[in-house]
């Protein structure tokens, strides 16, 4: 499975360093390896996404493993639908590649990461490069929109986004009829002491809505505390969040210089399979489709 073009639609072929279509568009390859497919169009500002201290702090924070019990779940849920290099999984808000790795080293599928930001897809697929994780055919990533994936129709086995905005009718243009969309988001408990210490009112999340044109095969509260016992790693929680832009100055900054801080994580992961047009579906399971709800407290 190839790129398309973010133009014409045409596939991407690979001619020296570029990605080129038939149409005569072309897209060069970074030295890292990943390609940019995100038009000036697309864009809703000169660097969108993440910003690069957002995406080091979080690479850092991810690498302590703190959030090892969150991809370990969703491992679990993804497994039955990866089976080895025979399969397609997107991971779409990539960001710097951590889930990807977790997946990859796993359950070793094919690999595509796509995200807006372009400095998380560089840290993505360096991450691959450097680590000698799959080759250039196994695992690539792309700046691109998840509004507009580069992607062709119904290829895929398996999506999975963290805390990312989607289009959901794009996700079910790229997903195989018998593929899986995990989605996960934050539980309403989801930093708590965290939000207790930068807001006056600190309001807990709202559950996320379900996605449409999506059924629900099962949904996991995966809930949990973190003792961050170095002051680098509270600081790189804080900064890799959008509170770190939000909240009293004051309170950010001796949150900023403390050596320990407990937090409660608390994550919402719902899987889906795409609605068929007949009102059947077609998820691997033969007969009608029960949604499993479980708890998972770690």
């Amino acid at each position: 499975m190839t790129w398309i073009c973010p133009v014409c639609t045409a596939t991407l072929t690979q001619i020296g360093r570029c990605l080129s279509c038939a149409n005569n568009h072309s897209f060069d390859l970074a030295k890292e390896g990943y390609t940019n497919l995100l038009l000036v169009n697309q864009k809703n500002s000169k660097a969108p996404g993440d910003s690069k201290l957002m995406l080091s702090a979080r690479r850092d924070f991810l690498q302590a493993g703190y959030y090892q019990p969150l991809a370990d779940k969703i491992i679990e849920m993804l497994r039955p639908y990866l089976l080895g290099s025979d399969s397609y999984f997107l991971d779409c808000g990539c960001g710097e590649g951590y889930y990807s790795e977790q997946i990859y080293r796993a359950l070793m599928p094919n690999i595509r990461g796509i995200d807006i930001a372009r400095d998380g897809v560089r840290l993505a697929a360096k991450r691959f490069k450097s680590l000698l994780l799959a080759d250039a055919a196994n695992a690539q990533f792309a700046v691109a929109s998840s509004f507009n994936l580069p992607l062709p129709e119904h290829q895929l086995d398996a999506i999975l986004q963290v805390f990312a905005p989607v289009s959901e009718s794009e996700l079910r243009r790229v997903l195989k009829s018998d593929g899986v969309y995990c989605d996960v988001s934050p539980g309403p408990k989801h930093f708590t002491q965290l939000k207790q210490q930068i807001y006056r009112e600190a309001r807990e999340h709202e559950m996320p809505v379900l996605a449409s044109g999506f059924t629900l095969l099962s949904e996991e509260r995966v809930s949990f505390e973190i003792e961050l016992k170095h002051n680098i790693d509270l600081q790189n929680l804080l900064m890799m969040t959008p509170l770190y832009w939000k909240g009293s100055v004051t309170a950010k900054t001796r949150l900023m210089a403390m050596d320990s801080f407990t937090l409660s994580i608390d994550f919402v992961l719902r899987l889906y399979c795409p609605n068929i047009i007949d009102n059947t579906f077609n998820c691997g399971i033969d007969s009608a489709l029960d949604c499993a709800t479980e708890t998972v407290s770690i």
